[in-house]
């Protein structure tokens, strides 16, 4: 049975969901790197994460490599990225990295649920995910 997410209060994180395989991806990225500054905040998401089998994550949760569309709180139209490893990001396409602040903050997250995250800064903003593409219509620009 496909799981829903739940909705956050101002305490606590909305759900991630993320694949087996993603989720271990990502762990094995994070396993050796120090708890700290983004790589920490992205293995306290790997620790809290819902661990989805095979066609039971989420339609609308954000996995790596699809392009998805999102919003944060400084300005109300969308971007468009794609979440990505670090060795394949490219800020210039849009490829994104797991390890940066926006990446780490938005993997797993349903469209619609917004997550209150720290930025580069030090400073909180939300982001939330309005639309994760279909990968049958995915095209790179």
């Amino acid at each position: 049975m496909p799981f829903t997410a739940s909705p956050a209060t101002p305490s606590t994180r909305p759900d991630v969901f993320l694949s087996v395989e993603d989720h271990q991806t990502l762990s094995r990225l994070v396993g050796d790197m120090p708890a700290e500054g983004v790589a920490g905040l992205l293995q306290q998401e790997l620790d809290r994460a819902i661990v989805c089998e095979p066609g039971e994550r989420p339609a609308g949760a954000a996995p790596l490599h699809r392009w998805l569309h999102y919003v944060d709180g400084r300005s109300p139209e969308a971007r468009r990225i794609q979440i990505v490893l670090p060795h394949e990001a490219d800020i210039d396409a849009g490829k994104v990295s797991v390890l940066s602040h926006v990446g780490a903050g938005l993997i797993g997250l349903v469209e619609g649920c917004t997550i209150a995250w720290i930025d580069p800064s030090g400073a909180e903003r939300s982001l939330t995910p309005v639309m994760i593409e279909d990968p049958e219509s995915l095209i790179d620009p």
